[in-house]
This record gives structure tokens, sequence and C-alpha cells, in this order.
């Protein structure tokens, strides 16, 4: 709460000396503009839901799959779950001044998603020692989330940011949660060889996803790939920002 406060009082001192309020549209946003969205925000709603739910309930069962597939003690095991964490905590920063650097962010969460489809089925249908998939996982996912949730700033105007990420993270947490039950019964049931087969369908999922998004975005001038110094260059020369 004092973060936020901080917070709060250095944007509205930032808005006073940068006089934002003089630059205001008039815009208003309703909840009915949702509709309105463009198709390429909900395709990028799909590729969040299908990634994330290969990666937050999988860890959240994982400790046992890591202790029963390899013979693991729970210590070691634990240790190998957590590494999605560990890995993603010092990359996330790096591999984000890399894409604002580059652009081209279809391309780096076409990355991210085909690693981690590799790392799921290295630790499905090997017994590949599982540090060297639960790292590059880490990386994988450091490397998507860097890529994916600063493309919606690019479709969607300033004044409709917050409603976009709002109705985003609503969609993801709505998928977490349904699918984290769903791989629960699997793992009763049928057990973790099928629980991999189960994520990496969705894997798939996300894949064919981000390859649509490609093709959505190229079809309409390939803004969401571009490199940053082409963005760069058409954000100068065109400052006022359209949705796709």
């Amino acid at each position: 709460m004092c973060c936020a406060l901080a917070m709060a009082y250095y944007d509205r001192r930032a808005a006073r000396i940068l006089k934002r309020d003089g630059g205001k549209t008039g815009e208003v946003i309703q909840l009915k503009d949702v509709k309105d969205f463009p198709a390429s925000l909900w395709v990028i709603c799909i590729i969040c839901v299908a990634y994330y739910v290969t990666v937050f309930p999988f860890i959240g069962l994982g400790l046992v799959f890591f202790e029963m597939k390899f013979d693991m003690d729970p210590s070691e095991a634990n240790l190998v779950n957590s590494l999605v964490y560990v890995i993603s905590a010092g990359a996330s920063p790096v591999f984000g001044f890399l894409i604002d650097r580059t652009g081209k962010n279809i391309f780096w969460v076409l990355t991210g998603v085909t690693f981690t489809l590799g790392c799921h089925a290295i630790l499905a249908f090997t017994f590949v020692n599982p540090f060297f998939p639960m790292i590059t996982m880490g990386l994988a996912y450091s490397v998507l989330a860097s890529a994916l949730w600063p493309m919606v700033a690019l479709i969607i105007p300033e004044y409709q940011l917050g409603t976009a990420y709002g109705l985003m993270q609503s969609i993801q947490n709505l998928g977490l949660a349904i699918v984290a039950q769903v791989a629960g019964s699997i793992v009763d049931a049928k057990g973790y060889l099928l629980l991999e087969v189960f994520n990496l369908a969705w894997l798939c999922v996300a894949l064919i996803a981000t390859v649509l998004l490609y093709l959505m975005d190229a079809s309409k001038g390939g803004k969401l790939n571009l490199a940053a110094w082409k963005r760069k260059a058409l954000a100068a020369a065109e400052p006022e920002k359209k949705p796709l």
C-alpha cells in the first residue's frame, strides 16, 4: 500500500510537471467498448491462456512428478520445480530489454511457445535430466511474457488500455482456475504422462494462435512484428495510434 500511495503521488506530480491534462482527447472508456476491440486482442488472449495453463498448473503438480519419474528426493525435486520462477526472475528484465531493442514481438512469442513445447515433450517422453528442460522453460517463459503483454499497447488506444489488460488478466485467471482443476483430475485418474500430453495439446493451440496472429497482423501492415527502429519511425510519422 505504501508503494501504491508513493506511485500515485509521483504520477500526479509528473502529470502536473508534464502538463498531461493538456493532451487529453476527451475520449472516455465504456464497458461496451469491449465488443469493438480488434480481433488480434482476442487472439492474444487465447495465446495467453493456452500458454500459461501449461506452466502454472504444471509447477503446482510438479513436485510429485519429479519425485516419481526421476527418483528425486523432495529437496531436489523442489529445486527443479522452482527453476522456472528462479530463472525468470533474472532473465525477464534481460529479455525485456532485448525485445524493446529488437522488436519482432510475434517472433519472440513464437520462440517462447516452441521452446516450451519442446521442454514438455522432453519431460513427457524421455528421461533426460530435468534440470535442462526446466531451465530452458524458465528462459522461454521469460521471453514469452516480455513479448506478449506489450503487444496489447500496440493495438489498443491508450484510454482503453486498462480495460484491455483487465480483460486479458480476467480471461487468463478464468482459464487457470478451470484448467488447474482439470489437470488435477487428470493426474489422479490417468497419471502424469497424460497430463503432459494435455499440456502439449494446449501449447499446440498457442502455436496455432501465434501463427494466426502473425497472418492477421501481416494482412494489416505487420505492426506487431516490426523491428523496433521501424516501429519508432512509424510512431513518429503517425502520432495518433490507431487500433489494428
